[in-house]
């Protein structure tokens, strides 16, 4: 069975909620983030188990002290294994960017060596689309040098397109916010919102191709903290889709970069997993 979907089953069986999404300060866009113990604890006292979800992006390996080197993921582990010595339950996976097979499929090569190297040390690996054309998505100001030099409709084609190889590679347990690339859609957003984007086609049809190829689709909140103002998968294409899919389909994650924001979504985290769990 999918590895999170045994996770999910068991926390749905004890109607213990879950987030699965958190960023520790090994993440390469944390500087000063919060420790695996800090969430353990923190997870323990509102009753919400933390899996943790660091980014690992290939093109990163052989950088000075990036975590995922092999001279340095063993201090890594020994951070979580200490961590989890508290007894309070918890998971740990990475959250793998997947990049334009066309561009660079040279680092979906280094990133599948290197999963198949310590797929054993982890419990799942989350993939991901951060960056496509010449330019990454995800962050404010990059989004809008990327918009200099394509309009809206080619940024969308190019991450649907990548969307759709990163799932069918088969290389992950679950696919994060399939819905991401309109992040900065909406109210003093980089891009004007469009009400076309909540519901759009190619993210339903992403969805649809998870169920295919047994992945995992992630129910990500961290959008209401963008102008986007809503979950991704946003809430109504996952109304739309989840009827009609009953099961273990969806896994729930804050992107929380720190504990205050772990703790500030803990309302929000057990409303979608009790939705979730029926």
């Amino acid at each position: 069975m999918n590895s999170l979907k045994r996770i999910m089953a068991d926390a749905k069986a004890r109607r213990l909620p879950l987030d699965l999404h958190l960023h520790t300060r090994f993440s390469i866009d944390v500087s000063k983030g919060s420790s695996f113990n800090d969430y353990i604890v923190a997870g323990d006292r509102l009753g919400i188990v933390p899996g943790f979800l660091d980014h690992f992006q290939s093109e990163k390996l052989g950088t000075r002290g990036y975590p995922f080197n092999e001279d340095v993921i063993p201090a890594y582990l020994d951070a979580y294994d200490k961590a989890r010595g508290t007894g309070f339950k918890s998971y740990i996976g990475l959250e793998v960017d997947y990049y334009d097979p066309i561009l660079h499929d040279d680092w979906n090569v280094k990133t599948t060596e290197w999963l198949d190297a310590h797929g054993e040390e982890f419990d799942y690996f989350v993939g991901t689309v951060h960056d496509v054309l010449t330019g990454t998505i995800t962050i404010p100001f990059e989004l809008e040098a990327l918009l200099k030099y394509h309009d809206f409709a080619a940024v969308e084609d190019a991450y649907f397109r990548v969307l759709e190889a990163g799932i069918r590679s088969g290389r992950f347990a679950g696919f994060a916010h399939l819905d991401v690339v309109y992040r900065f859609c909406g109210e003093s957003g980089v891009v004007q919102g469009d009400a076309r984007y909540y519901r759009e086609p190619r993210t339903l049809a992403a969805m649809e191709l998870c169920i295919q190829t047994d992945t995992m689709i992630e129910l990500n909140l961290r959008g209401f903290d963008h102008p986007w103002s809503s979950t991704y998968p946003s809430e109504e294409s996952f109304n739309m889709f989840k009827d009609g899919h009953p099961g273990d389909v969806f896994f729930p994650g804050s992107d929380s970069h720190d504990v205050k924001t772990f703790e500030r979504f803990a309302p929000l985290t057990r409303k979608y997993c009790d939705l979730l769990y029926g």
